[in-house]
């Protein structure tokens, strides 16, 4: 009875092994992959305050930082947990591993749902951004190499804040222009709101049901910002999610292309939510090595 849950977990392993490639990737082209590089993970600095002093209770987020010279690009890393619960240390480990590519990652907390409801969460991340653009020198950072990853509702957030139009939208506080998002690894992603008509967790994040408040559920919901000019997005998501259920993403695809923004969906048939997040080695692989064409020196004509 003891090696029940290892040996379940070594069952899950060979399948995921022996089904891996039964995954389907949507892609334009078959790309030339980029040089893949490794590095020691020079430094990791934890319980970073990113939030301003005005804030009562300031948030903090871990900058991992590679052993490479010249600027980095950055990830700004973003946990799931339904908006209102988990931590950032659930992401440590791709936070650990794109730092081994030469990425430095923030990985950040931030307000959880219900005493903070949205937009709180999407200013917490423009909090983190602006962080990221002050202490950009000090750490060595590119500002015009900044991304964004998220899982779950990470996702949904870190795809939000690549897409939203902060300057003609009423509903969130102005900020200062703040540096771009170069390029969205979006997993497991609640992309469209609207679809979740009464779920506690979707009316907790957001502070009524659908039918309440229908305008806000499309303003909080990824699929509706979707603009010509939004960076490029790979998605991945597991076909027997029933948590956030695989046509979150298959829709979100489509409305990436149907604008013309460069996106890529990356399909695993045997995993669930949890499974995707936990067991999502290849995708993972795949992301990165998307984020490494999308942040190749070629494309902003620069030298790393």
């Amino acid at each position: 009875m003891e090696n029940r849950p290892r040996l379940t977990l070594f069952a899950m392993l060979v399948l995921v092994t022996v089904f891996g490639g039964c995954a389907t990737h949507q892609r334009d082209t078959a790309a030339a992959p980029a040089p893949l590089e490794r590095y020691e993970v020079a430094q990791i600095l934890t319980g970073v305050v990113f939030t301003g002093p005005e804030r009562a209770e300031p948030l903090e987020g871990d900058l991992y930082l590679p052993g490479k010279p010249d600027k980095h690009a950055v990830v700004l890393m973003v946990h799931g947990g339904g908006w209102a619960s988990r931590d950032r240390n659930d992401m440590t480990g791709i936070s650990e591993k794109l730092a081994r590519h030469g990425y430095a990652v923030l990985n950040v907390s931030y307000r959880f749902a219900p005493a903070h409801t949205f937009p709180a969460q999407l200013l917490d991340l423009r909090q983190a951004l602006a962080w990221l653009a002050v202490n950009a020198d000090r750490y060595s950072l590119d500002v015009d190499r900044i991304n964004v990853w998220g899982y779950s509702s990470g996702a949904h957030l870190g795809a939000l804040l690549a897409s939203y139009d902060f300057e003609q939208t009423d509903s969130i506080a102005a900020y200062p222009a703040l540096p771009g998002i170069r390029a969205v690894v979006a997993g497991g992603t609640p992309a469209d709101l609207r679809k979740y008509s009464r779920s506690p967790v979707v009316m907790r994040f957001l502070g009524g049901a659908r039918d309440e408040l229908p305008e806000l559920y499309a303003e909080a919901s990824p699929i509706s910002h979707v603009s010509a000019d939004d960076p490029p997005v790979f998605l991945y998501h597991g076909k027997l999610d029933l948590m956030v259920t695989v046509d979150q993403a298959t829709d979100y695809y489509a409305a990436l292309r149907a604008k013309g923004v460069e996106a890529e969906l990356y399909v695993n048939p045997w995993l669930g939510h949890l499974a995707m997040f936990v067991l999502g080695g290849d995708a993972e692989a795949e992301a990165i090595e998307f984020l490494n064409r999308k942040n190749s020196p070629t494309l902003i004509g620069g030298i790393l």
